[in-house]
C-alpha cells in the first residue's frame, strides 16, 4: 500500500466509533494518535450566540435526548453528555485548544441566522487565531449553502482556504479573471463528483483536490464497497488528500 496522503482529515471530529462520540475529545485524541493531518470540527451556534462542537442541531442521535443546540445556551449545551464517549459537548475554544500544535483543523461552518453572523464569525476567527490554527485551517460549507454559510465563508477568504464546490468549467472562468482565487480556495466534493478529467483540470489551475468519503453519503448502498472503490479511483487520479470516516482507515493508513 502507498503511503498515506499528506492531507487526511478525520470526519465529524475525529475517529468516531462505538466508544467515541462525534466531536469528542476521545475521538480527537485517537485521530491524532493515528496520524491524521487534520480533524473536521462542526462549528454550531447556540441560542445565546456562542459556538460549540456538534454536528446536527438535534441532540437525539448523539446524546439520546430531545432538544436542539440552537435552543440552548452555551452553558446548557456544554452540560449535555454524549452517549458513546460519556463526555460533555465541548466548546469550540476548548476543542481548538486541544488541537493547537498537534493537528490541523477543517472548520465545517454550520451557519447561523442573520443577527448572529458577526458574532459567529468573530468567535470562530478569534479562537483560530488564539490557538494559532488560522493559517493552516480549511473552511468547509455545504455544496448547496444554507444558513448564511456562503457569506460567512467569504469572510475567511485570505485568512484560511475556503472550499470550492463548483464545476471545472466555471472554475476556469473565475481563475482567468481573479488572480487571488487559487491561493484562497481548495476543491472539495464527494467522491463520485470527480472524474479523472476534473482532477487533472483542477490541478492544471494549481488547486488542491480533497474528496470527502463518508458512510452517510452512501446510504441505501454498500457504504464500505462504494467508499473503497472511490478511494482507489481517486488515488489513481492523484488527488491531494481525503476527508474520511475512520472506517476507511485501512485504505489510507499503512
Amino acid at each position: 500500500m502507498a503511503d498515506r496522503p499528506d492531507i487526511l482529515i478525520a470526519h465529524r471530529g475525529g475517529v468516531v466509533d462505538e466508544e467515541r462520540s462525534e466531536n469528542s475529545f476521545k475521538a480527537l485524541e485517537e485521530a491524532i494518535r493515528r496520524g491524521y493531518s487534520h480533524v473536521e470540527i462542526d462549528a454550531r451556534i447556540t441560542a445565546d450566540g456562542h459556538v460549540v462542537c456538534f454536528h446536527n442541531d438535534e441532540l437525539m442521535e448523539e446524546a439520546g435526548i430531545n432538544g436542539c443546540i440552537s435552543e440552548m445556551t452555551r452553558d446548557e449545551a456544554k452540560r449535555v453528555v454524549l452517549t458513546r464517549s460519556g463526555e460533555q459537548i465541548p466548546s469550540f475554544d476548548a476543542y481548538c485548544e486541544r488541537c493547537a500544535g498537534r493537528i490541523g483543523v477543517m472548520i465545517d461552518l454550520k451557519g447561523c441566522s442573520d443577527p448572529f453572523i458577526d458574532r459567529y464569525t468573530a468567535e470562530v476567527q478569534a479562537t483560530l487565531r488564539a490557538h494559532d490554527l488560522m493559517d493552516d485551517a480549511l473552511v468547509l460549507i455545504n455544496k448547496i449553502p444554507r444558513d448564511n454559510q456562503a457569506p460567512i465563508a467569504e469572510r475567511f477568504r485570505g485568512l484560511s482556504r475556503v472550499s470550492w464546490r463548483r464545476p471545472l468549467s466555471e472554475t476556469q472562468e473565475i481563475v482567468a479573471r481573479d488572480d487571488s482565487f487559487v491561493g484562497d480556495h481548495y476543491v472539495f466534493n464527494h467522491g463520485e463528483d470527480f472524474s479523472a478529467r476534473d482532477v487533472e483540470g483542477f490541478h492544471a489551475l494549481s488547486l488542491q483536490v480533497i474528496p470527502g468519503i463518508n458512510t452517510y453519503h452512501y446510504r441505501g448502498q454498500d457504504p464500505m464497497a462504494m467508499g473503497r472503490e472511490h478511494i482507489r479511483q481517486l488515488r489513481a487520479c492523484g488527488v491531494d488528500g481525503f476527508q474520511i470516516d475512520s472506517c476507511y482507515d485501512p485504505e489510507l493508513i499503512p
